[in-house]
Parts: C-alpha cells; structure tokens; sequence
C-alpha cells in the first residue's frame, strides 16, 4: 500500500511519528521478562530503552537532514532553512499563475507563485526554488511582500551579493537568483515576517526544440515521488510490519479541484501556418486572432504525473520556408530569421567522403564499447561503393585503418571490419590526435567530405579541441555521437557547432541501430548547405557560421541592425544545384525577447571568441560580456539578478525593531551559559554518558 504525504508538518516531525509508531509497537509487543533473559533487571532496562530511543531519533534526525535534496525539485517551492535541524520546510502554496509568449521557437515565460508563512516564526532566510528548461535564461524578478513590489535588478555578481548580504543584516526583505544547475534555479529570499505572504514573480527565456515535424513547449509541473524513500525506512524495517508504508510510487491523477490554484496562459505566434495544435496531457481553450493562437488552461483537476506540453506542426512546403519576426529595442531593430526545411528531401547524388572517429579509451569499457563498435558497424553499412571512408579509433594513442580515404569497395570494407571487431577499450582519453589525422586529406571538390565522432566525451580540454576543431575543419562537417546516459553534452554540442554539423545522443544502448539509421538518413539528404543570407546592409549576425539545413531540425540566425529590411536573400546548395529564394517580410516589430536572445547568442559567440584564442585578454572579454549582461538585463557567469526593499513600511520597521529588541532580552534575561553544540552532538554526548552510566553500574563490586 502507497500513500502521497501531503500535510505541511515538517518533514523531521513526520518521521519522528513514523518512529515513535513503530517505537510504540515495539515496546507494547515485547514483555519485560525477555529482558531479564539478557540479565537486566527493570533499571537497567529503562537505561537500555533510552539509549535505544537516542540512536533511533539521532537517525531519524540524521537522515530527515539528507531528506530534502535540491536535486528532488521538480516544481516551484518557497522553502524556510531550519537552523535547529539544519534542513527545510516548505511554505503553504496559495497559488501559481503561468503567463507564456512564444515567438516562433523562443518561449518567454513568467511564472508568478504566492506563499503563506502560516507560522508565527520569522524566516530569516528562505530559497525559492524552481525548475526550467535546460537552456532557460532567467532575466526578471520580482517580490511582492503585503502591498510592496520589489523589482530586480542586475549587477556585477560580487556586488549583487554584497547588497543581498547588506540588506539581510538590516532584516530588510531582499532576493537574489543563484542557478544551482543548469535546469534548476535558486532565490534566497530573507526575513519573511510571520504569517506574511510573499508573491514570487519570475520571468525567463528559453528555446525550443524542433523535432520530427513538430515543435514542443514543456513546463514542468509534474511532482516525482520524493517523500519517503527506501533507504530510509531500511533500518526500521525489524521494528514490526503493520506500520503503513508511506513510500511513494507512481502518482496518479489526482481528484483536487485546481482552478482556483493554477492558471496557464499561452499566446503563440508560430511564424508558419499549423496543420495541428494541441495539449498533450491537459484541456486547454484554443482560440486564433489574426497571426496568433491563444491557449487557456481550462482543467480544474490537478494532474501530478504530467508536465503541462503544448505541441505543434508547421505546414511544411515543397521547397524550404522562412519566417521572420522583429522587436524593436531603443532604436535599434533585432530579427529572428527561422529556415524551416521543406517536407521531404532526396539523397544527394554528391559523392561523400566519411571518415569515422571512435573512442577506445577506459571510460568505455563494457556496454558503451559494444554499443560504439555496433554503431561504427552499422555506419559502415550506409556507406555507397562510389563513397570515400577511413577508420581511426584513439585512446592514448591514435590509430587509423588506412593512411588516406579509400573507396568503399568490398575488400576495403573487410579490412575495416577486422580492424573494428578487434577493438578493445584501454588507456587515457587523447582526442587531438584523431581529430589531426581526420582533418589531415586535402578536401577533394567533388566530395562532400562528413567526420562521425562516436565517443562519450569524457574529455577535460575542452577548450584546446574547439580551437583545433575551428582552426582545421575547413569544409568539412562534424557530427559527434555521444553513448551512454551521462555524456560531456558541452563538449558535444560545441564541437558539432563549431564543426558546422549536429549532435546525437544514443542515451539507450539497445537503440543505437534505430538512430545511426537517423543519422545516416540526415546525412546522406541535407536540404541545404552552404547556406547563407544578404540582408541588405551591414548586421550583426549569430551564429557567424551558418549551419546546413537538414530535415529534422530548422535554422535560427538573429540578428541586430540599424534598420529593418523586409526583403531579404537565401542562397545555398541542394544536393549540386545553386538554390536561391527571395523573402517579403513583414516589419511589424511587435515580437518580444528577439533582443535577449540576440544578446544571450552575442555573450555565447564571445565566450568561444575567448576559448578559441580570438582573444588574449580575459579582462577585455568579460567587461565585453558584462556589457551586455547589464544592458539586456540578463543573468550572466559575470552578474547577477538582486531584489531589495530600499524603502519598506513602517509597520515592517517596527516589527522588525521589535523582533531585534526581543532577542536581545531573552539572551539577557538568560540564566545559564548559551551553548554552541548542536542538537547532534547534543544526542552524541547524551548517549555516552548513558552507556557510561550503564558500564559502571554492570561492573561488579
């Protein structure tokens, strides 16, 4: 049997009563003339049972500290920090509002929540925690404390800290956004009053993903099981088995009305006409007007197992399709051009010439090894006899089948096949080597020359490999394949960015025949290549390098100029045919966060300036970075976003004087020394003196 813990008793004072009821069982279960089977009489009993019920509760006390994990948040929670139990609670939630503009696939998301301190207890710190999309930027927040709204603002990091630090002293209520990793973000929110509510408004930018025809927004909502785990309980088990387990599984979709608890409001403006639009797990009301579609959650039940994921499908064309959208931001004008690629797309009848890199090293011992050699395997078999290839693998060292490409003919294929079914993983991970001898064969014209990395990416020069990847790729493409379910997925991208190709994670073993097919397929019909745009007059383009256009996925290019030109050229190369389209565009300048995006791809386009040696001044490059941060408002690895109440009421000062004042005469009305030990060294120092009571008086006299 399963039960959801839902009451807001702190999670320590549950487990306590999961003890004591157990404790209990226990103690009513087991008469005391077993205890005289050991030799002890009453007493000595008494001080056994004590000493039992100190190392019991130390664990519970212990292991409800490691209870609540970061890494267990999977929606937005006002958390208070426990200074007696070193842990934290969470706040009541009164209510979550979420607002969402999309443009094209950039998504800006505001997600405003309100909080109850219901107890009569100041939180002198708490966190707001709450989860995002992998590649989410957060640049806006704001607290509302009683009729009070505070806005954030963004600083250099050492100073945002000092002003949060500052105005915590001061027991000011104050924020300031940290990220705890990439997809879970953090704001330690301080001197919350008692029985005060606090509204959280948050608000970030991320990119979407299109996938098999088909573009998906997600919001996380869905709740994991995170109460009460296995390895908790493990030790409790010998103390009786009628307690109801209160470990959770699955969730289901529970009965509680919502509506009143949660709205979500979503305009979109695709760019493209849809063949289909649609909620995958919620209802929701979708209405058009004009180029936009607006979708309202209309659910009032509360659905646990599901985040809320809106999706929908681009008509796609015969030939390949643009979109343009524009917002204008103190004077300047900022585009978002988006390539969408045509519907199907043919094998090209360019020769190729493949060349396979596979990582040998001790990281991919076992499982992963197999799954490469299976995966090179299978490449090898996609491969046309006019085709060019060669093999290397590397770990320390770097060893290659043939000296240059050769034909891939039956006899060259043989070859290649011994050379992988002996393959065994060994020894350090030494990527330069065989990127070197990938890159070494001049370019033939009549090849279009593609290099497949399969490895897991497990390298710590990172930066080293993207400047020799730039610096030598020529026009080459790269395409890197990551195995296994923990991939250096950094490393990966950027090298297949910067390589001018894509990126593939095979995170399931059993599936690597299905997505080298994938892979395969894209490589052999690219839509576009080469592709490049005249926007008329002189931009500021990212990325610089414009990847090909291949039939799973768009491209994006923005972009800031003085002035918005509704015509604009697209030229690139189907399979051997010069392709060339002209494009009207509307200039409405009514699309929001095409600037932040434009900035956000500025700040990633500077750091691989600085990574790839364009630069040799690290104090240049992060002035250059924190420039733009402060100016578009965004949260940077230089700046950060803080909130502060300058001005608060005087009622707050009041209370606040009060508390202060308070404290001061409990400590000196105080008639015994204050202690710093804590309430485990406490139990600690508590138990030894009872076993020591227990030893002497067990001594004979």
């Amino acid at each position: 049997m399963t039960e959801k813990i839902t009451q807001t008793k702190h999670i320590r004072q549950q487990l306590e009563d999961l003890y004591q009821q157990k404790y209990n069982k226990f103690s009513k279960t087991k008469p005391v003339k077993k205890y005289r089977g050991l030799g002890l009489n009453w007493r000595d009993a008494v001080i056994l049972i004590w000493a039992l019920f100190f190392v019991g509760l130390y664990q519970v006390q212990a292991r409800a500290q490691e209870y609540f994990d970061l890494d267990d948040i999977d929606t937005g929670m006002m958390l208070s920090y426990q200074e007696s139990g070193n842990n934290y609670g969470a706040l009541k939630l009164l209510s979550s509002q979420y607002d969402i503009d999309i443009t094209g696939i950039v998504a800006q998301v505001n997600i405003t929540q309100t909080f109850h301190n219901d107890s009569n207890q100041w939180v002198k710190e708490g966190m707001y925690a709450f989860p995002v999309a992998q590649n989410a930027a957060v640049y806006q927040m704001k607290l509302k404390i009683g009729q009070r709204v505070i806005e954030g603002e963004i600083h250099e990091k050492k100073q945002a800290q000092q002003i949060y630090d500052d105005a915590k002293a001061q027991g000011l209520a104050a924020s300031i956004v940290k990220q705890y990793r990439p997809n879970l973000f953090t704001t330690d929110v301080a001197n919350i009053m008692p029985n005060e509510k606090i509204t959280v408004e948050i608000t970030y930018q991320q990119t979407l993903v299109y996938d098999a025809g088909h573009i998906d927004f997600r919001l996380p909502l869905a709740i994991k099981s995170r109460y009460m785990q296995q390895r908790f309980l493990a030790g409790l088990d010998t103390l009786g088995s009628e307690v109801p387990d209160l470990q959770v599984t699955d969730l289901h979709t529970s009965t509680v009305s919502d509506k009143q608890m949660r709205s979500i409001n979503v305009q979109l403006e695709a760019g493209f006409e849809l063949s289909e639009l649609s909620s995958m797990y919620h209802d929701v009301e979708i209405k058009e007007a004009g180029v936009y579609q607006t979708i309202e959650l209309v659910d009032e039940i509360l659905y646990d197992a599901n985040d809320f994921v809106l999706r929908w499908y681009p008509v796609q064309g015969k030939e390949p399709q643009a979109a343009m959208f524009s917002e204008k931001l103190n004077g300047k004008e900022y585009v978002l051009m988006m390539l969408l690629p045509p519907k199907s797309t043919k094998k090209i009848t360019q020769k190729r010439e493949v060349v396979f890199i596979i990582d040998t090293s001790g990281s991919m011992q076992g499982a992963a090894m197999n799954a490469a050699k299976d995966a090179l395997l299978f490449g090898l078999t996609q491969i046309d006899s006019q085709d060019r290839f060669n093999v290397i693998e590397y770990n320390s060292y770097a060893t290659q089948v043939f000296k240059h490409s050769q034909i891939a003919n039956a006899e060259n294929l043989d070859e290649a096949v011994d050379f992988i079914v002996a393959l065994q993983s060994d020894g350090g991970t030494n990527m330069g080597p065989a990127l070197a001898l990938s890159m070494q064969d001049e370019i033939n014209d009549d090849y279009l020359k593609q290099i497949i990395f399969i490895t897991d990416g497990s390298v710590g020069n990172e930066a080293q490999l993207f400047k020799q990847i730039d610096q030598n790729i020529g026009q080459a493409r790269l395409f890197t394949v990551a195995i296994g379910q923990a991939p250096n997925n950094y490393f990966m991208s950027k090298a297949a960015l910067i390589g001018k190709g894509t990126y593939s994670n095979i995170s399931n073993l059993g599936d690597v025949d299905y997505e080298m097919n994938e892979l395969f397929v894209k490589l052999s019909s690219p839509a576009l290549t080469d592709v490049a745009i005249e926007w008329g007059h002189d931009v500021e383009q990212n990325p610089r390098i414009i990847p090909d256009l291949y039939s799973d996925q768009p491209i994006l290019v923005t972009a800031r100029m003085p002035k918005f030109n509704p015509k604009i050229g697209l030229s690139g190369f189907a399979d051997k045919s010069t392709w060339s389209q002209s494009f009207s565009l509307n200039n409405d300048g009514q699309s929001t966060g095409i600037a932040k995006l434009w900035a956000r791809n500025q700040i990633a386009d500077l750091t691989d300036d600085y990574m790839l040696g364009a630069s040799s001044d690290e104090n240049f490059l992060q002035e250059q970075i924190t420039q733009i941060a402060l100016q578009y408002h965004l949260v940077s690895e230089f700046t950060s976003l803080v909130a502060v109440d300058k001005t608060p009421d005087m009622s707050r000062l009041v209370k606040i004087q009060a508390q202060a004042m308070e404290q001061a005469e409990i400590l000196a009305q105080a008639n015994y020394p204050q202690g710093s030990l804590g309430w485990k060294w406490k139990m600690l120092i508590g138990l030894m003196l009872i076993s020591m009571a227990f030893s002497i008086k067990r001594k004979p006299s």
